[in-house]
This record gives C-alpha cells, sequence and structure tokens, in this order.
C-alpha cells in the first residue's frame, strides 16, 4: 500500500513552530550609516553607505515574504561584500521558509542560504531545522549524496542541540511555556523525520523506524508519520506494530495535523482487512482502533496473536490434554477417524462396539451438559466433551430420565457416560449414543450393550 503524506504535514508542522522562530527574533546588528566607526567603537560592524543602510532598515519593516526577498536581491546584489553577510544569511533563511511551504524553487534557494550559513554558523538552529522540514522534498525519492549529507548533517544537529535551543531562558515573553514545549517537540520530531527519509533512501529500513518512533514519541500528532512508520513495519513482517501504526493513521482526528478524510477511511479499510487476514477474524479489532485513538505507538508489551499462532497454541494444549487425559485420548481417536474415513471407519469400528469400553482401562467418557430435552420429562441430552461449550456429544434415551436424575443431569454440570454409538455427522462432529450408560444416575430404559474394540 503506497501512502504519500508528508508535504502537507512539513508545511503545517513548520507554520506552528515558525510562529515561536520569528518570536525569537532573528539576531540582527546594530549598526551605524554612512560606513563611520564611532570613537571608542573599534570592530563594531559598518554599512557601506546609506543606500546599504536604507535596504537593511526596508527590509526589517517588510511583513510580505515576497517583496522581502526582493529586497534582499538587491541588497546582495548591490552589496555583494558587506560587513552584514551573516545577518543576511539568517534574513534569507527566515524568509525563504515563510516561502517554502508553497513553493518548490523557495525550498531549493533555502537550502542553499541554509548551507551557507552554516559554514559561517555551524550550530545556527534555524538553518538547521529548515534544511531537516524541507530538505527531503527538495531531495525527492532518488536524492543526490549531496543533499542526504546536507539533511542528515542538519537534522542531527536539531537532535544534538535542542535543549540548548529551547532552554527555558530562550522563551520569548510572548510565548506561553506550553507553545515553547510544544514547538520544542515539533522541533525535534522534525528532525528524526528526516533523519527516517535519509535512512529510507539508504535502503535502512530499520534506522528509519527508529526514527519514525522517536518522532512520535516527541510529537504524537502526526498521522502521516504513523502511515509510513505503519508501512515500514508492515514491509518489515512487523505486523502488530504496523497494524497498531494503521489504526493510529486511520483514527487520529487532531488537535494536529490530521490526514484526509478520505484517506484515513482507506486507511480503516486496509486495517480492517490485514488484521482480519493476520489474527484470522475480527475480535479485538475494536481495542485496537480504540487504543490508537489515544497513542501514537504501541504500548509497552501490545501484541495481536496471528492465525497460525492461535492454531500451533490450540494444537499444543490439544496434545497435552491427549497425553494428560486418557479418557479424552480415547474420544479424540474416534472423532479423527469419523471426520477423515467417515462411514467406512464407524461401520468397521464404531458401530455396535462399546465405548470406551475399558479400553486403556478407561470406563467413562467426560462432557458438560450443554442442553436437557424437554424440560418437563427430558430424552435428549446435548454434551461438550472437547469444549464444554461446543455440543459433540448427543445421550438418546428411550425413555424420560426420572426426576431425580435431574439433580446430576443438568446444564453446566460435568457427568460421565458410556455406551454404544447410535449414529454420527462428521461436520459439524457429533456422536449420538442411544440408552447409554450415566455414572451415578438410575435410567428408565436399560442401557444398550455392544462389544468391545480397540478404537484405534
Amino acid at each position: 500500500m503506497e501512502l504519500r503524506f508528508s508535504r502537507a504535514s512539513r508545511s503545517l508542522i513548520a507554520a506552528g513552530t515558525l510562529a515561536v522562530f520569528t518570536s525569537m527574533g532573528v539576531p540582527l546588528a546594530d549598526a551605524q550609516a554612512g560606513g563611520q566607526q564611532p570613537a571608542g567603537q573599534q570592530g563594531q560592524k559598518n554599512y557601506k553607505d546609506r543606500g546599504e543602510y536604507d535596504l537593511y532598515s526596508k527590509i526589517t519593516q517588510t511583513q510580505d515574504p515576497k517583496e522581502r526577498l526582493q529586497l534582499l536581491n538587491t541588497w546582495q546584489d548591490r552589496y555583494p561584500q558587506t560587513d552584514f553577510a551573516q545577518e543576511r544569511l539568517q534574513y534569507f533563511v527566515a524568509t525563504l521558509a515563510q516561502l517554502a511551504p508553497a513553493d518548490q524553487t523557495a525550498r531549493q534557494l533555502l537550502l542553499q542560504k541554509a548551507g551557507e550559513l552554516l559554514k559561517t554558523d555551524p550550530k545556527n538552529f534555524q538553518a538547521m531545522y529548515y534544511t531537516a522540514l524541507f530538505g527531503p522534498a527538495v531531495g525527492g525519492t532518488s536524492p543526490s549524496p549531496d543533499v542526504l549529507s546536507q539533511v542528515q548533517s542538519a537534522a542531527q544537529g536539531v537532535v544534538d542541540n535542542i535543549d540548548t535551543a529551547f532552554d527555558p531562558s530562550k522563551k520569548p515573553s510572548t510565548v506561553d511555556a506550553a507553545a515553547f514545549a510544544k514547538a520544542k517537540n515539533a522541533a525535534l520530531a522534525v528532525a528524526h523525520n528526516a533523519l527516517a527519509w535519509v535512512d529510507t533512501s539508504k535502503k535502512d529500513n530499520a534506522g528509519a523506524e527508529n526514527e519514525y518512533k522517536a518522532s512520535l514519541d516527541a510529537n504524537p500528532d502526526q498521522g502521516n508519520i504513523s502511515a509510513a512508520y505503519a508501512k515500514l513495519l508492515y514491509d518489515d513482517k512487523k505486523l502488530p506494530d504496523a497494524l497498531f501504526e494503521y489504526a493510529r493513521a486511520a483514527e487520529y482526528a487532531g488537535p494536529g495535523p490530521a490526514l484526509p478524510p478520505a484517506t484515513r477511511t482507506q486507511l480503516q479499510d486496509f486495517f480492517n482487512k490485514a488484521y482480519q487476514g493476520y489474527h484470522g477474524g475480527t475480535d479485538g479489532a475494536d481495542q485496537v482502533l480504540a487504543q490508537a485513538k489515544t497513542q501514537a505507538v504501541p504500548p509497552s508489551g501490545f501484541n495481536i496473536v496471528s492465525a497460525n499462532q492461535q492454531a500451533n497454541q490450540q494444537a499444543d494444549d490439544l496434545n497435552k490434554r491427549i497425553a494428560s487425559d486418557p479418557a479424552f485420548k480415547i474420544w479424540y481417536e474416534v472423532k479423527q477417524p469419523l471426520q477423515d474415513k467417515g462411514d467406512a471407519f464407524f461401520n468397521s469400528s464404531i458401530k455396535d462396539a462399546e465405548i470406551p469400553g475399558g479400553a486403556e482401562g478407561v470406563k467413562y467418557f467426560k462432557g458438560t451438559v450443554i442442553s436437557v430435552e424437554p424440560a418437563d420429562a427430558p430424552t435428549k441430552v446435548v454434551l461438550g466433551v472437547e469444549n464444554p461449550a461446543t455440543p459433540d456429544a448427543t445421550l438418546l434415551f428411550s425413555k424420560p430420565l426420572a426426576p431425580e436424575a435431574l439433580n446430576t443431569v443438568k446444564t453446566g454440570a460435568q457427568i460421565e457416560f458410556s455406551g454404544v454409538a447410535d449414529s454420527y455427522t462428521a461436520n459439524p462432529y457429533m456422536l449420538t449414543f442411544k440408552d447409554p450408560t450415566v455414572n451415578g444416575v438410575q435410567t428408565s430404559a436399560p442401557p444398550k450393550k455392544g462389544t468391545t474394540r480397540r478404537h484405534r
């Protein structure tokens, strides 16, 4: 299942974090116009002339990023050499970041300017962040080695410097603590998403899985990342966790960016089909969906038992029961060939035979009463031998059971019985006895007697 959602979600994440970055401000120099350095302030940066100062001032007062970009280009063209080269690069990065969500050309130029800024200021957080945010969109599905290296270095820089960049002392007074912490987590998630993109490009799926999980741990509100993480897990045959992530992507509706409703419906349908195919039924699917609605990653110990695992467990339980219960062993040795061979086995080995008939020292089968019919004068008792809730033995009596017999033969009680099988059905399996013996119960009609045989 191919899903591509990352570009739109990146833009939405960028908007929230950009607002905090804008509040934190782009550091600018306090410079003098006219190129003169006042006495006692040697080393202070200066403008070349009044024209550069006027351009700078206009840039700082221009709100529209397209107009500001034009002014920045004019500044760069007229004054290629300037004392404020680093500050200009900072303005380029901040301005292009505002344009990049909707402009592919701006993204490409942003990566270029961010790279230039990082050469002069290797720990510039905004340059690293925006490279991590928009670099994967620039690189696409077949990125160049240079773009991969640039994005990887920047994203790792975000991870390594996140606590410094978002130190509480740097929180602007106009931003509350909760928004500041959320922006920090969003920035960290962006970095891990970029590292996942790098790993995916290098065909390191295990690394990408770890990065996506780290991203969702930092910022759970990313439906598109849950979907991308789910696909990697699914391709890697980690199906329980993959199904959880598909459920998360389908169920998540906000408060952060969610996938479009049509995409979520598509994921819901895929989850339902994949869950049933893996588990062998729909039981438990609702619980997974409900859990995924409130959690971005599977909780510790999460598992969905596969149909194969269930079958293997049932086979193990059956073998253990056969080994520990001689009466059930004989019951099963009768059931299996009746289902496999049918009438041939019934006529040759079961018809007119007393079962269990003392074989291997076993006198009675054990079964749980499921129904007694009719209630007032019962002549039919249905039992579950292999499973107490699944009928597989019927006792038919020529005369109704005595009232006192119903103290023993009652719904939910386990009774012991033996006798001659009168008939059977292979599927669903049912073995019917007529006038059998019920241990501890006096019946009105004498038990039907048969010969003793080995039933193997």
